[in-house]
């Protein structure tokens, strides 16, 4: 089966983490062209589910990741001023 994905809407991070997460389950080969990524995608040793399933689980891994991925940037300011602070009463109850 081919996936034509737009890299406007997933990274290659995104991509990425997701191909790695399907692993068990597909073999996926990746190439871009002019409108964006294509995802040749071949089933690992097991019987598979219709092609319409096969193309719900990669993009619902897609979105999984495509949420991550956001979530973590718009906490990352978050994350670093409590480490900051979390390192920082460790080290005054420390001295």
């Amino acid at each position: 089966m081919i996936l034509r994905i737009d890299r406007k809407v997933y990274s290659d991070s995104c991509i990425s983490k997701s191909v790695y997460a399907l692993a068990d389950r597909y073999t996926i080969l990746r190439s871009i062209d002019g409108q964006g990524e294509i995802l040749e995608v071949l089933p690992v040793g097991h019987e598979v589910g219709s092609e319409e399933s096969v193309r719900k689980e990669i993009i619902n891994t897609l979105n999984d990741f495509k949420l991550r991925c956001l979530i973590e940037e718009e906490t990352k300011d978050i994350r670093t001023i409590i480490y900051a602070k979390a390192f920082a009463d460790y080290t005054e109850s420390s001295e």
